[in-house]
């Protein structure tokens, strides 16, 4: 299984680069906005690529002998957002009508995925969760890191940046566990935006679009939803762990947003990526930040998976507050850079 897991990122990957080139060629641009970091119109709608490398991965898992799970559930909501995110990308749709559709996508594919039944600390010692709280947390989970990732991804190359790693480690811990929808998708998720990666690296020649960072937000959760819904212990704190420098970003901004009165839909500048490159660093330098410590995160979760115990907890809370530190170090440095 291993091989074939390999085989699938590959073909994502091929697959990804070569829709993405079409799109670069074909040229559709997006505009230097209020909000932007590029200052010339750069070609949008790479997130085609991420989609048809997704798909291609689905494609081979119609053909394979696996048990039937939440694949399609994933693949559902991968399309249904990359869809609205598309949409959005053509027609500027208002933000309520966004969250709407995203809230109601995240609950219909929490139901058909499956949630966690219970919040285990370790083998023995854990937290018995009612169904309906359960599918709201689950929600709730898909709701905030698809936005996260939509959110995060304003700079070129940290898409890729930040979900490769968390790609590869989905497809890690879903072999530990026996979950492989949760391999599937972190191979699809690493794999398209490997492809991608080609030509969005600083400085991007395409951009993702929201088409492309829904898609890519919505493999990620739903994958990791079906590692959590798993059961086995330990698996409820990989899933945000894996991507814990996007959701440490955006959580804390919209804190410190909140804090200053300034806490609302419309989009912003603010985030600590943003606040750095307004400060001098290059768009390579925050890809690269950002994908090291996203790295050391799912590395520190699978280490904590082989551990068991206590374990994955006690990763998590550590890597939450190196995530915290630095996310403080770096707004320090963009407020004196910009004195």
């Amino acid at each position: 299984m291993g091989v074939m897991l390999v085989a699938c990122l590959a073909l994502a990957a091929i697959i990804s680069a070569g829709v993405t080139a079409l799109v670069w060629k074909a040229g559709v641009l997006d505009m230097p906005g209020h909000r932007s970091l590029h200052d010339d119109p750069t070609p949008r709608g790479g997130g085609i690529g991420i989609l048809a490398g997704a798909g291609a991965v689905a494609i081979v898992l119609a053909f394979l002998p696996l048990p039937a799970g939440s694949a399609a559930a994933i693949l559902m909501l991968v399309m249904v957002l990359g869809g609205l995110g598309a949409a959005d990308d053509l027609l500027g749709l208002a933000p309520r009508v966004k969250f709407a559709v995203m809230a109601l996508a995240a609950l219909g594919a929490g139901a058909l995925i499956g949630v966690p039944s219970y919040i285990a600390l370790n083998e023995t010692l854990y937290l018995a969760l009612p169904y309906w709280v359960a599918l709201a947390g689950a929600a709730l989970f898909i709701f905030v890191v698809v936005n996260a990732v939509n959110f995060m991804d304003g700079s070129d190359g940290m898409l890729a940046a930040g979900l490769i790693p968390a790609g590869i480690g989905l497809v890690i811990a879903g072999l530990a566990a026996g979950q492989l929808e949760a391999s599937f998708a972190g191979a699809a998720l690493a794999g398209g935006l490997a492809g991608f990666l080609l030509f969005n690296r600083p400085p991007a020649r395409v951009f993702a679009g929201d088409g492309g960072s829904l898609s890519a937000g919505a493999l990620y959760a739903g994958g990791a939803l079906a590692l959590a819904g798993q059961g086995f212990s330990g698996a409820l704190w990989l899933a945000p762990l894996f991507i814990l420098p996007f959701l440490a970003d955006v959580l804390l901004t919209m804190a410190r947003r909140a804090a200053g009165g300034r806490l609302d839909l419309e989009a912003h500048r603010e985030h600590l990526y943003q606040r750095l490159i307004a400060s001098g660093w290059s768009h390579a330098r925050i890809a690269l930040a950002y994908g090291a410590v996203s790295a050391l995160c799912v590395l520190a979760g699978l280490a904590a998976l082989q551990l068991g115990g206590l374990a994955p907890v006690l990763a998590f809370i550590l890597m939450l507050g190196v995530c915290c530190a630095l996310y403080l170090l770096g707004g320090r440095r963009a407020a004196s850079a910009a004195l």
